[in-house]
């Protein structure tokens, strides 16, 4: 579910629910929170890659598991893995996602923890939870941080898919190479940033995270209130029970 090597002071975890586009239950995300509680001591890793197999990068969290529950439980579900990646923060190595085929929903916001966004030109991103009825359960102040909040209006009202090119174009993530050349910008990236003096990386994440307010995971519980009393409603209920609908005719 959750590959993990270590090669030349690079970490690179793999999702490989490549079935389901890598969708988060709650078994990949405690897997990845235990990875990341190990990286936060492995001085032998100067930085870290997140990427997922298959044709997407990550496409959120997984319905299956998420339309069962009442909305108090969803919600503190959702507000669970926010406070998982919001870990990433902590780690003293720069976080780097690696994101093709689909970023969709906390797939993105997923990506919106790391440090760093590195993305196909031909990658999809966006966040379609309005569509659904509910706002993202959280991710969203950091996607005002990182675009603005004229941009995440427009990404989060609009539910428009972005290209990694037009992503790109916007700031949403750092940059965006053609497919084939994306293992190869990453690991380049990477190696470079492993090759840095650790504690002018690590002092220079932690100063920035100090004066990025958005980043609070006070916003994530916010969302996550928000989250709960749309995903209560008829109009919220009846989109997951289409959306599981429509998967299990295929």
């Amino acid at each position: 579910m959750l590959d993990f090597q270590v090669k030349d002071g690079v970490a690179w975890l793999t999702f490989e629910r490549g079935e389901v586009l890598n969708a988060i239950n709650r078994e990949l995300a405690n897997a990845f929170r235990l990875r990341i509680e190990e990286l936060q001591n492995r001085v032998d890793v100067r930085a870290v890659v997140i990427r997922g197999t298959g044709r997407a990068f990550c496409a959120g969290s997984d319905l299956h598991e998420l339309a069962p529950l009442s909305a108090s439980e969803a919600a503190a579900y959702e507000l669970e893995f926010a406070e998982i990646f919001a870990k990433l923060d902590d780690l003293p190595q720069p976080t780097i996602a690696m994101v093709h085929g689909y970023a969709l929903g906390g797939g993105l916001g997923l990506a919106l923890y790391h440090d760093f966004r590195i993305a196909a030109t031909s990658a999809s991103l966006g966040m379609p939870e309005v569509e659904l009825g509910w706002i993202p359960p959280w991710a969203v102040g950091r996607l005002a941080e990182t675009v603005g909040v004229a941009q995440a209006r427009w990404l989060l009202m609009s539910c428009n898919l972005l290209t990694g090119a037009r992503a790109a174009d916007i700031g949403l993530v750092n940059e965006a190479v053609p497919e084939d050349q994306l293992l190869s910008r990453v690991e380049e990236f990477a190696t470079r940033l492993a090759s840095m003096p650790a504690e002018g990386l690590s002092s220079t994440k932690a100063f920035l995270n100090r004066i990025s307010p958005l980043r609070n995971i006070e916003y994530d519980r916010l969302a996550s209130e928000t989250f709960r009393d749309c995903f209560a409603k008829p109009a919220a209920q009846e989109r997951v029970r289409s959306f599981l609908a429509r998967k299990a005719k295929r």
